[in-house]
């Protein structure tokens, strides 16, 4: 299991916490200095964030994988464990420049919940399809 540690805010006080992490198995174990410690287990590392985010909703998590705009992709997923993901931009597709590593340190446009960053999600979608539209010719489909 490789070893990160990531920056949490609680009841206002930044302090460190421990994930010990396999993402080719989908494990998190998650430790605070206060002494709390639990495994958690799902599909990816992406994922598992999620589950330590939902059981803790009074802890802020400084990193990639709690901001509202990130999101691994399928591929990023079954390729990485989830340990990578796009940073989406509205109305751009995401490229190779926009992977970012989930436990990255970010303090800017945190989300509470998995669901926060799948509603955003949804609404990146379609504005990506829109721009896509508003710059193809309605008659042959080639782009302006």
């Amino acid at each position: 299991m490789e070893k990160t540690q990531i920056t949490i805010i609680i009841n206002g006080t930044r302090e460190q916490a421990t994930l010990k992490h396999d993402a080719s198995k989908g494990i998190i174990k998650f430790s605070m200095r206060n002494g709390f410690r639990k495994q958690y287990e799902a599909s990816d590392l992406y994922r598992c964030l999620a589950k330590i985010r939902e059981d803790h909703p009074d802890i802020v998590f400084l990193c990639k994988g709690a901001k509202l705009n990130v999101t691994p992709s399928t591929m990023c997923s079954q390729m990485s464990g989830g340990i990578i993901a796009y940073e989406l931009k509205p109305g751009k597709s995401a490229t190779f420049d926009d992977i970012v590593q989930i436990f990255a340190y970010e303090e800017e446009n945190l989300s509470r919940n998995l669901e926060e960053q799948q509603a955003y999600y949804k609404e990146w979608v379609a504005l990506t399809l829109e721009a896509r539209r508003a710059n193809r010719s309605p008659t042959d489909g080639s782009i302006k």
